[in-house]
C-alpha cells in the first residue's frame, strides 16, 4: 500500500477494493477504486462507509458491491463486474485477491501477536517479583516470598519465557513465509548501515539466547549495505531461530567480513554440529530454487531466512563441522558509500568479542505514558513497568492520554505507544500530537505487532526506535533505558 493509502503493482485490476477497520473507518484501497468517480475527492484516509457510497452509484449494469468481513475486525468492500462477480475476496488469482490476502494474513498476525505480548510481558513483570522475593529473602521472608525464591520456581519461569518466545518465533516464521510465498513481500532497497541491524539483532536476541544459558556477542561493523533492512534482519532472525533449536551451550557470535563486492555477514554457534553427509543434504536444500524444503533437513527459521534471501538476491552458505559448530552466513552486496569503512571480522566462537549486555541504567521514578488499545496488552505493560518503579499513565487513545496527564506543567518523561490504534491513529501521529499538545518534544518508542512492509516502513521513518511483539522484557527495558539516558543528558 502507497503511502497515501493506494496499494501500488497495478493491485485489482479486475475490481474495486476498500479496506475498513474495526471502527468502519477506511484504511487502504487499490488503483482501480481510484479510477472511480469523484476518487480524489472522496478516497481519504479515516473516511466512514457512508461517505464513500457515491463511489459506487454510477457502476455499469452488471456490476455488484459486496462486503467481506475480515477475521481481525473491520471488513473489505468489493465492486466486481461479470468477469469477477462470484470470485469471492481472494479468488481468481488476480492481484486484488494477493492484496486482500495480505491483509487478511496482516490481521491474523496481528490479533495472534496481541496475547502473545502480554503473556511475554507479565512473565517479565512475575521474574521481577521473583526477583524482589530473592532480594528480601534474607530478612525472614516467608510464605509467598519463599516459594517465588524457589529455584525450581525461577526455572520454570525460564521455560515459560522459552516457551513464549519459541511460539513468537513459529508465529512470525508461519506468517512470513505465507506472505513470501504468495508473493505479498515487497523489498524496498536501501542503502542501510549494518550496525544498526546488528544493534537491534542483539536487543532481540540476547534474552532469547541467555535464557538458553547461551554466551552471546556482536562485533561492530559500520559498513552500509544494499538491501531492505528489515527483510535482511528477519534473515538474521531466521538464523538465530535455528541457532536457538540446535546449540544447547556455549556461545553465539555475530559479525561480518568482507568478500569482494559483498559484506558477508556471520552467525557463528558452537554445539554437536553436523556430520558431512547432513551438511550436504542442508546445502542441497539451501541451493533449491523453490524453496519447498524438506522439514527433517532444514527447519522453519532458515527456510525463511533462505526464502528471504532469494527475494533479495542474496546469497545464503553455511559451513559446520562434527564436535565444533556451525557457521550460517548471508552475503549481501555493499552499498557505494560505504566501501570505505571495513567491517570488523568475525571470529569463530572464542574469548574475542564484545559481549551484549543490557543497559545498568536505573529506569526507576520515570513518568512513562503508555498508549495502547488492547486492554490486556496495556494492563500487562503497566505491570512491568510498574514493576521497575516507573510512574504509569496508561490510555488507550490520545484524548485519554491527554486526560489522564491532568493539567500539570510537567510533561511524561517517555510515551510507548502502540503503532496501530482505533480508527485512523497511528502511534507516531499520537506521539507528536501528545507532544504538541503539551508544547514539548517527547522521546517516543513504538511498539506494534503489524507485519504489514508499507507500515513497519513508515514506522522507522518516523524516528522513533520500534520494536516489535511480543517484544522481550529486557529488550524493552534497554530500549526504555537508552531513551531516558538521552534525555537526561539533554538536559
Amino acid at each position: 500500500m502507497t503511502s497515501d493509502g493506494a496499494y501500488p503493482h497495478g493491485a485489482g485490476r479486475h475490481g474495486a477494493v476498500l479496506v475498513f477497520d474495526a471502527d468502519d473507518r477506511l484504511t487502504g484501497w487499490n488503483e482501480a477504486a481510484e479510477a472511480l468517480a469523484d476518487a480524489d475527492r472522496l478516497l481519504v484516509q479515516g473516511a466512514l462507509p457512508e461517505a464513500l457510497a457515491p463511489l459506487f452509484r454510477g457502476l455499469p449494469p452488471g456490476h455488484t458491491v459486496t462486503d467481506w468481513p475480515l477475521s481481525g475486525g473491520g471488513f473489505v468492500r468489493r465492486a466486481t463486474g461479470d468477469e469477477t462477480a462470484g470470485g469471492g475476496p481472494s479468488g481468481g488469482g488476480t492481484a486484488a485477491g494477493a492484496d486482500l490476502s495480505g491483509r487478511l494474513f496482516a490481521a491474523a498476525s496481528h490479533d495472534l501477536r496481541q496475547p502473545l505480548a502480554a503473556l511475554s510481558l507479565l512473565l517479565g513483570a512475575l521474574e521481577g517479583r521473583l526477583d524482589g522475593a530473592g532480594a528480601h529473602g534474607g530478612k525472614g521472608a516467608t510464605g509467598r516470598a519463599g516459594a517465588l525464591n524457589d529455584p525450581a520456581a525461577r526455572d520454570l519461569l525460564n521455560a515459560m519465557g522459552n516457551a513464549v518466545q519459541s511460539l513468537r518465533g513459529m508465529v512470525d516464521g508461519h506468517f512470513d513465509l505465507v506472505r513470501l510465498e504468495a508473493g505479498l513481500v515487497q523489498p524496498d532497497i536501501g542503502a542501510p548501515v549494518v550496525n544498526g541491524i546488528l544493534t537491534r539483532m542483539a536487543l532481540d536476541a540476547a534474552p532469547r539466547l541467555d535464557g538458553r544459558g547461551l554466551r552471546f556477542s556482536v562485533l561492530p561493523c559500520s559498513v552500509r549495505v544494499a538491501t531492505d533492512a528489515s527483510l535482511l534482519e528477519r534473515i538474521l532472525q531466521g538464523f538465530v531461530a535455528s541457532t536457538l533449536r540446535h546449540t544447547e551451550r556455549g556461545r553465539v557470535v555475530l559479525g561480518c567480513r568482507r568478500r569482494g563486492p559483498d559484506l558477508r555477514i556471520e552467525l557463528w554457534s558452537t554445539g554437536r554440529g553436523l556430520q558431512p553427509d547432513q551438511l550436504l543434504a542442508l546445502r542441497e536444500e539451501i541451493r533449491r530454487p523453490d524453496g519447498a524444503g524438506d522439514p527433517s533437513v532444514i527447519d522453519l527459521g532458515l527456510r525463511l531466512a533462505c526464502g528471504l534471501a532469494r527475494r533479495l538476491g542474496h546469497r545464503i552458505e553455511v559451513d559446520s563441522a562434527p564436535s565444533r559448530g556451525t557457521m550460517l552466513a548471508v552475503l549481501v552486496p555493499r552499498a557505494a558509500d560505504g566501501a570505505d569503512d571495513p567491517p570488523a571480522a568475525a571470529e569463530p566462537p572464542g574469548p574475542a568479542g564484545v559481549i551484549v549486555t543490557e543497559p545498568g541504567e536505573d529506569v526507576s521514578r520515570a513518568r512513562v505514558l503508555v498508549i495502547e488499545d488492547d486492554p490486556m496488552v496495556l494492563e500487562a505493560l503497566g505491570a512491568l513497568l510498574g514493576q521497575w518503579g516507573c510512574a504509569v499513565v496508561a490510555a488507550d487513545s490520545v484524548d485519554a492520554a491527554l486526560e489522564r496527564l491532568g493539567p500539570g506543567p510537567q510533561p511524561p518523561d517517555l510515551v510507548i505507544s502502540d503503532l496501530r490504534l482505533k480508527g485512523a491513529m497511528n502511534g507516531i501521529v499520537a506521539i507528536r500530537q501528545i507532544g504538541k499538545a503539551l508544547d514539548a518534544t517527547l522521546p517516543g518508542l513504538i511498539l506494534t505487532g503489524d507485519t504489514d512492509p508499507m507500515r513497519l516502513r513508515e514506522a522507522r521513518l518516523s524516528g522513533y526506535p520500534l520494536l516489535h511483539k511480543p517484544v522481550a522484557p529486557m529488550a524493552l527495558r534497554g530500549a526504555v533505558a537508552r531513551l531516558l539516558g538521552r534525555e537526561r543528558l539533554k538536559s
